[in-house]
């Protein structure tokens, strides 16, 4: 009984991360951006946490909720891109990894935050490309090497990223997908979820046992969020597979428009 209230006492005080994430993971279960989409801008721009903390968060609530969504598709039928997956996993690990021990704390506050809205802003780009072309085939032909060299060299960069900003290995592949292959808009967008799920558990992984970053404050987040995101991911994930492509269009880049003109915002003030 104990441990219940407990768990319901964080829960209260830290309400306003977990009203982040309930629709943060609906985000990152049903489209090519993961949790830290939301949760990443909210708690830098609104609740005024650390990018440093936002992304330590972002990568370890993703674990959960992005795996929940990752489950629901692999086990709901939920069409994806088996070898995509398997071949992004080989550049996004190593690049996650590397980003961490080496890079992620060369780069200042605001430059992290800017980062992250320039990345949201080559999504947005592809949305629009994809929309606009309008071909898109279900099946993406990855006989050649050099295609294969492609998505491993593509999802390095995506890791890389991810150890910046909390999400990164998910919207590369989701680009390359969508610009390279052509590929179709919903099974771009459940190959890139599952990728970025398993590079959240790797990454969150490395900043436990290696990095001690899993700080007291932010396991309080976490354990707040946790009951939200096993929920919300999922659920994205089922809605994304049966709402019109227009709609799922729309919502996204209503998402990035906000977070960008959050980030010019605070560019601008800081002039």
């Amino acid at each position: 009984m104990q441990g219940i209230n407990s768990a319901l006492a964080n829960f209260m005080s830290q309400i306003s991360i977990a009203i982040t994430m309930a629709f943060g993971s609906f985000v990152a279960g049903g489209t090519a951006l993961g949790g830290g989409a939301v949760a990443f801008p909210v708690m830098t721009k609104v609740l005024a946490i650390e990018p440093a903390t936002a992304k330590v968060f972002s990568l370890a609530i993703q674990s959960f909720g992005m795996t929940a969504a990752s489950l629901t598709i692999i086990f709901s039928g939920i069409k994806y891109y088996r070898s995509v997956v398997l071949l992004a996993l080989f550049g996004a690990l190593p690049g996650v990894a590397i980003s961490l021990f080496f890079i992620a704390d060369l780069l200042p506050r605001l430059v992290t935050k800017s980062l992250f809205s320039v990345f949201l802003l080559v999504f947005a780009i592809t949305l629009l490309r994809a929309h606009w072309k309008g071909k898109q085939q279900l099946d993406i032909d990855l006989s050649c090497k050099k295609k294969n060299a492609l998505v491993v060299f593509v999802a390095f960069l995506g890791g890389i990223v991810s150890g910046l900003i909390g999400s990164g290995a998910d919207i590369a592949i989701f680009a390359l997908l969508m610009l390279h292959f052509k590929a179709d808009l919903k099974v771009a967008t459940a190959t890139s979820v599952i990728v970025m799920a398993v590079t959240s558990v790797f990454a969150s992984g490395i900043n436990f046992l290696y990095l001690n970053a899993i700080t007291a404050p932010i396991s309080q987040y976490v354990l707040a969020a946790i009951p939200v995101v096993v929920v919300g991911a999922p659920l994205g994930a089922y809605c994304c597979a049966k709402v019109p492509k227009s709609v799922l269009l729309s919502f996204l880049l209503m998402l990035i428009g906000l977070e960008v003109a959050f980030t010019l915002y605070e560019i601008i003030g800081n002039l």
